[in-house]
């Protein structure tokens, strides 16, 4: 290794954040074909180091040297670039786009001229990553499919299979199977005998003794000790992690048993999964003891402890707590019975990571701690600071953030929740996944003593050695069922693993093949049909509705409210919201037609007219973004207060009055046939198009979906959220300024009322066209015929003769409709 060039050095880096010193003075270098492990609790420097090499934050101080040469990461992509690839601890994925474009993401889109994105070489490329795993994997669903191991295969097979330089891998064992670890470390020597630098972290001795050639380990953002694998031994290496006196006390913790078990507590018989992800499972988990449950991934451990907590329906079999039995349809039946759930996903699940370490605490435990409907805050912050105490969270407070501490200390808080209730059964899924060696002690301390004071403990864990050690019986998942019960005393690993294994072909996790397009075929077809109906009852009711005149209006009315719509749907898609877009259409409608006003020739006059709009249009776009950044506030609020600045605008500048006797060769246009459509059809068939594009095919289009999927996986890829909603905002007011411009060809006119209600018109069209509320999900086909329909429903309360207000009424309950729809679909997909 000696010879072996230096790919990365270190040099005294250091890094704070308000009121922490996150590194100090931090050294380490990578060679070429070396395994560098990086070791420390949660909360020593490891995620912080990480991020400055992967190009996620800049050093205060200190040096970064690259293949011989100082560089400083401009972002992610950067370093992603240069060879340098970060798989991050917690699988931070894009749910609403494919596990093909998550891949592509990782890298940066492949692309063309002007950003053009190559979607053949995207699913080429994922093809081949996932044909490295063990199992098949459709590219093509949609990542929240995946199961917290899958998206960790995922990440790890996408930068296996991209030629990284330097690959940092962060406790990449932590979701996985014995068979899918081995599948990584074969993948690791392979990469080590190609001359790739690997970075590995990891809170698993047996891995790091396995697999590193040198050690170095950070505790309290300092560097305590680096050097060769042989040079320390695995107890001198906790006692450098974790300090010599908290090494004691982590020894003499007690693994086993020290009462006996009791009555029973939770009875199963023999209980079914409503979509057969288990069958037949009947055990029993006794007052006094743990109960682990092991198994393979996708055998049904995870799907079993979600029905008994209530969040999955079962088809028949039963469940007794204290030997009443009890109808489990829901978490609140479930925590009413006595029961505590501690999820596998900590970071989607368990946590809540904008709220404080006392929220978090306090959660499950507010009917306990408050006086009646009046919440108690001394009480709150009286059981926090015990908990805090009594399972050594280390934070600065009660009231600091829980996404600012370590992920051993956010578990600890989880636990800390569910502690409060006094719980008779403790489910744990994975409780002790990707915490450091001093954590994970204390967390089996702290469940032994709540199985010791008589709970019992279902312990689910894919950690043979920590199921071993800290359980009293084991019982064995495979393929749904239940293969075995071990007692740990007087079995061996080897028998546990092979009871998990599969009979015969392995059983494939992977999910339908195009569930992602079934999705949107489903909304979309719905929407079409529903139209249909209009179509066919306005057709069948009225003799004056296939008119020419009526059918002309209504495509006009249509027309404006699918370019509206559409603007307000790239704003929504990017995790944003601008209900300011009625009263910015107006407005820039308003100025287009003073300047039409103007004495000069209509040839001179018209595309001024039709610059100034647009430009008003894309100014109040960049400005609602602007104030949203620049304040750190919602969206909702700085539009709230921009839809009357621009309202009041445009009465300003108009005095109140009407805008009439516009020039005819403006007026005329939207009446005239464009490629053989009504002119204003042919404007929003253009317009829907660009959009299609834009979403689809362009890079900038994919970053506006990606964002608002998940902001925090869009800043490990290096998407910049300023820029992209300063794209998504101006579009969004460009649009609103075309709309506006349609309609003042269409009316002739300008009144100081125009656009009054059509943010919610245009709102309400995006989310019933299948635009997921929350961002990241939705189509311009299903937004356009959200317009439609809206157009059509309008349609029928004039030619119906039906009071105004009912419009409103529909209108609102549709969007209702749609919100929920969206929201049990996903649940039915998961």
């Amino acid at each position: 290794m000696h010879d072996a060039p230096v790919l990365l050095e270190l040099i005294d880096i250091t890094r704070s954040f308000p009121g922490v010193l996150a590194l100090q003075g931090v050294s380490l270098s990578l060679a070429a074909g070396e395994v560098h492990a990086l070791v420390g609790e949660n909360g020593a420097g490891k995620s912080t180091l990480i991020n400055v090499i992967a190009g996620l934050l800049s050093p205060d101080s200190g040096q970064l040297w690259f293949r011989g040469r100082p560089v400083a990461w401009a972002s992610p992509v950067e370093a992603r670039q240069q060879g340098i690839v970060a798989v991050h601890q917690e699988a931070e994925l894009f749910p609403t786009l494919s596990v093909a474009e998550n891949m592509a993401l990782e890298q940066g889109l492949p692309c063309g001229a002007a950003g053009w994105v190559h979607w053949r070489d995207i699913y080429a490329s994922a093809a081949r990553a996932a044909a490295l795993l063990n199992e098949p994997l459709d590219v093509r669903q949609d990542a929240e499919h995946l199961s917290v191991a899958q998206r960790h295969m995922t990440q790890i097979a996408a930068a296996v299979s991209h030629g990284a330089i330097i690959m940092v891998l962060d406790e990449p064992t932590s979701a996985l199977t014995a068979g899918e670890t081995e599948w990584l470390f074969r993948q690791i020597e392979r990469l080590k005998a190609s001359g790739v630098g690997i970075l590995y972290i990891s809170h698993r001795q047996e891995e790091i003794f396995r697999l590193a050639d040198r050690i170095t380990v950070l505790r309290d953002g300092r560097q305590v000790w680096s050097g060769p694998r042989d040079a320390i031994d695995r107890a001198e290496l906790i006692r450098q992690m974790v300090g010599r006196q908290r090494a004691r006390r982590i020894a003499e913790t007690p693994a086993r048993r020290t009462g006996v078990a009791g009555a029973t507590r939770l009875a199963v018989e023999h209980l079914t999964a409503e979509d057969d992800r288990f069958a037949d499972i009947s055990l029993a988990a006794r007052a006094g003891e743990i109960l682990s449950i092991y198994g393979l991934v996708g055998a049904g451990r995870s799907e079993f402890a979600h029905a008994l907590f209530g969040l999955q329906q079962t088809r028949s079999g039963s469940i007794t707590i204290d030997g009443r039995q009890r109808d489990l349809s829901s978490p609140a039946q479930a925590v009413s019975a006595g029961l505590a759930y501690v999820p596998e996903d900590r970071l989607r699940q368990g946590v809540f990571r904008g709220l404080s370490v006392r929220a978090n605490t306090v959660l499950s435990a507010l009917g306990i701690l408050n006086a009646g409907i009046l919440a108690s805050a001394a009480r709150e912050r009286a059981a926090t600071l015990e908990q805090i105490g009594a399972l050594d969270i280390k934070c600065r407070g009660t009231e600091q953030t829980i996404g600012q501490l370590s992920g051993g200390n956010q578990q600890k808080v989880v636990l800390a929740r569910w502690l409060l209730t006094r719980p008779g059964v403790l489910i744990l899924d994975e409780p002790t996944r990707g915490i450091d060696v001093g954590a994970k002690a204390e967390i089996h301390g702290i469940v032994r003593r709540l199985a010791d004071d008589g709970a019992a403990v279902v312990m689910i864990s894919s950690d043979l050695p920590e199921v071993m050690e800290n359980s009293d019986r084991v019982v064995v998942f495979r393929a749904g069922r239940i293969a075995g019960e071990f007692l740990p005393a007087e079995t061996t690993p080897e028998a546990i693993t092979a009871a998990a294994l599969p009979l015969g072909a392995s059983t494939s996790t992977a999910r339908t093949v195009g569930r992602r397009a079934a999705r949107r075929v489903t909304s979309e077809v719905v929407l079409a049909v529903a139209v249909a109906a209009m179509l066919l009852a306005l057709g069948l009711s009225t003799d004056t509705f296939l008119t020419s005149g009526n059918l002309r209006g209504l495509l006009a009315s249509a027309s404006v409210l699918s370019i509206l719509s559409l603007g307000a749907a790239g704003i929504i898609l990017g995790g944003g919201i601008d209900i300011s877009l009625g009263s910015l259409l107006a407005l820039s409608a308003g100025m287009g037609g003073l300047v039409l006003k103007l004495p000069y020739h209509p040839a001179a006059i018209i595309p001024a007219a039709i610059g100034a709009s647009l430009a008003i249009g894309t100014l109040g776009g960049l400005l609602n973004a602007s104030m949203t950044l620049a304040g750190r506030v919602h969206p909702i609020v700085i539009t709230l207060g921009t839809m009357t600045i621009f309202r009041g605008l445009l009465i300003s500048l108009t005095g109140g009055d009407s805008i009439t006797d516009l020039p005819r060769a403006f007026t005329s246009w939207s009446t005239t046939p464009l490629l053989g459509v009504n002119g204003s059809v042919a404007v929003g068939a253009l317009v829907a198009l660009a959009a299609y594009v834009c979403l689809e095919r362009l890079r900038w289009g994919r970053h506006i979906l990606a964002l608002g999927s998940s902001a925090s996986a869009a800043r490990l890829v290096g998407i910049s959220k300023p820029r992209t909603w300063l794209v998504s905002f101006a579009a969004g007011g460009f649009l609103a300024a075309l709309a506006g411009l349609v309609e003042l060809s269409q009316t002739g006119a300008m009144q100081s009322g125009m656009g009054t209600g059509y943010e919610l018109q245009a709102i309400a069209a995006a989310v019933i066209g299948g635009v997921s509320i929350s961002g990241g999900r939705g189509s311009v086909l299903g937004v356009c015929l959200g317009a439609l329909l809206l157009s059509l429903i309008y349609n029928a309360v004039v030619l119906w003769q039906i009071s105004g207000h009912h419009y409103a009424l529909v209108t609102g309950a549709l969007l209702l409709a749609a919100v929920l729809a969206d929201r049990v679909w996903r649940r039915i997909q998961r």
